[in-house]
């Protein structure tokens, strides 16, 4: 029997903040403009772009081209303080990231960071000790959370989980400039090797002994995609003295690293298999995962992060073996309102003392943990 999805009015209802929070926008990169710049021009009520910290003459140029003209652009963290910054969204590349989190939670800023943080462990723990020392959270930027029907496939499969047989996650992603290219104000970049600073913080990340495929695929389909995944997937442990490291039976990388799959398994009832495959010639992105328990299988579609004329869709079916009887349930929610924006409005709230913890750096270590064990079995 179908079922309605989430009414259009929850869909727009969101609480409001006191007053909005000034942010700097720390990076104004691909992800700044597909995803953020937008969103906060549309959460006048949430946010207010306070400064921009970008060096990048073409990068500057498009902010300008965005709606935020009178938004000054600064050097440093400490010219964005005083040019009334309160909090700081970073979406510099990730391995930059240790530098630039600490250096705002240095300067007073409460922090939320693209992922992936850090795929380095050793730099999530210093994050963290400076978290502590200014006690002042950095929230990960796992924006699937937040999404309003994410969050009902993470709690059937909790409310199953004594039940669960199977998760999987299968993954297409285009990962190329057409997937993008209309959300930028500028020529998005080509798809290449990763630049020097990325190697050699790869090479810290996984050790000398690492090799170059296996820094590659960390870095793309595990580090750079899966490891939001692997958080669902924790999402759903969480609590049940279930882990992903150290239960890993397997990981594999083929066509030339554009595919890698991982199978860990939990516990003795449970197997966890996810598989992302980058396939440059299709025009969409593709995610579904999929849960399987004794009674029943869910199943959710996700579009592309970056699009608000799709949603994601959950469809649960279940049955009675007794009575022979089923019933199939499909859930959506109002286009537009992304992970990205609910997010955002989370983390709004939070900073301004209304709203709970987003994911943090405590994620952020047991996700890496887990990539990174995946990404040094593999051949």
């Amino acid at each position: 029997m179908g079922q309605p999805g989430l009414s259009s009015t929850q869909g727009r209802e969101r609480p409001r903040v006191a007053a909005p929070v000034p942010v700097v926008l720390v990076g104004a990169g691909k992800v700044a403009h597909a995803a953020h710049l937008r969103e906060i021009r549309d959460l006048p009520a949430e946010l207010r772009l306070a400064a921009v910290v970008e060096s990048d003459p073409a990068h500057i140029a498009a902010v300008r081209a965005s709606g935020f003209g009178e938004v000054p652009v600064r050097g440093s963290i400490a010219e964005a303080v005083r040019a009334g910054a309160r909090a700081a969204l970073v979406c510099t590349p990730w391995w930059t990231h240790r530098a630039v989190v600490e250096e705002c939670l240095s300067a007073g800023l409460p922090v939320l960071c693209e992922k992936p943080v850090s795929l380095d462990l050793g730099e999530v723990d210093a994050l963290a000790a400076v978290e502590l020392r200014t006690g002042l959270p950095v929230a990960a930027g796992y924006m699937k959370r937040h999404d309003p029907v994410v969050r009902l496939f993470l709690d059937h499969c909790r409310e199953r989980l004594d039940r669960a047989r199977r998760l999987t996650v299968d993954i297409h992603d285009p990962n190329a400039p057409h997937q993008v290219a209309h959300l930028l104000p500028y020529e998005p970049p080509p798809f290449g090797p990763q630049p020097a600073p990325a190697r050699e913080a790869l090479a810290r990340a996984l050790g000398p002994d690492s090799t170059g495929a296996q820094r590659e695929a960390y870095a793309r389909g595990l580090g750079g995609s899966l490891i939001h995944q692997v958080n669902l997937v924790h999402a759903v442990l969480a609590g049940s003295g279930r882990e992903l490291a150290g239960r890993l039976l397997h990981a594999d990388g083929w066509a030339a690293g554009a595919g890698v799959s991982c199978r860990w398994r939990p516990d003795d009832g449970l197997v966890v298999d996810l598989t992302h495959q980058r396939v440059p010639g299709h025009r969409r992105y593709r995610e579904v995962l999929e849960f399987t328990a004794e009674d029943g299988v869910a199943t959710l579609s996700l579009p592309s992060p970056y699009a608000r004329d799709e949603t994601a869709t959950l469809t649960v079916e279940t049955w009675d073996a007794g009575s022979g009887l089923a019933e199939r349930r499909v859930r959506t929610a109002e286009p537009g309102n992304t992970g990205f924006r609910r997010q955002l409005v989370a983390w709004a709230r939070q900073l301004s003392g209304e709203g709970g913890a987003l994911p943090g750096l405590a994620d952020v270590r047991r996700d890496a943990r887990a990539v990174r064990e995946a990404a040094l079995r593999l051949a």
